[in-house]
């Protein structure tokens, strides 16, 4: 794995050029993770930005009541820890869990925020994926709260389907999470499409919408 390979996929380096991408590279270190490992803890004390070059990661967090809330999965070019960096307490508030064996590239805190003060587009580019996680966070709230399991699924697979083919990119069990619903919930919800005549199932993870 090339430091440039890890580097340039990432939307926040996305505006950098080639001079500027070597200072960036130069800042990276490699890990790698097997499935079941964390990159972090809630309430861990970290100072780290991981961008995932391969593998899979789950990041997610728990209620009081001891419930699991999926909050997004990870693959390639997805990066995670940005609050810590900025935060005042520098604790992370989820759990990042490595799903798929997964090599990692990590930047310290006092690297990222050095190289923002010199090109201030990656503090923007970071800002923008502040305020897409927390509209997804907030659409994702209110329709826990608001709608029903199927509206939920529903809206999940307008935003997801291509060419009326959706083609899940998560394990049930993880959808369930995401949505905010039990699993037995999520595959009455799916046969019920089906009967509907709104889904047809083509594979395990794979529907045409009619």
């Amino acid at each position: 794995m090339s430091k440039p390979m890890c580097v340039s996929q990432v939307p926040i380096f996305s505006e950098l050029n080639n001079e500027q991408l070597k200072e960036v590279h130069s800042t990276v270190n490699h890990r790698k993770f097997n499935a079941g490992d964390y990159l972090y803890m809630a309430e861990e004390m970290r100072d780290t930005l991981y961008v995932v070059h391969s593998g899979e990661v789950r990041v997610y967090r728990m209620s009081d009541d001891g419930d699991e809330q999926l909050l997004r999965i990870l693959r390639n070019g997805d990066f995670t820890g940005e609050y810590a960096l900025f935060g005042s307490t520098g604790k992370y508030a989820n759990y990042a869990e490595v799903t798929k064996d997964a090599r990692v590239c990590t930047i310290q805190k006092e690297d990222i925020q050095d190289l923002i003060n010199r090109y201030p587009k990656i503090g923007l580019k970071i800002i923008e994926s502040f305020a897409e996680r927390l509209n997804e966070s907030e659409a994702q709230t209110m329709g826990a709260a608001t709608l029903s399991a199927r509206d939920r699924l529903m809206d999940y697979i307008d935003k997801e389907k291509n060419n009326d083919i959706i083609e899940l990119s998560m394990t049930k069990k993880n959808l369930a999470s995401l949505l905010s619903m039990q699993p037995e919930t999520l595959n009455r919800t799916f046969t019920r499409l089906e009967a509907e005549g709104v889904l047809e199932k083509m594979t395990h993870r794979k529907y045409r919408v009619l």
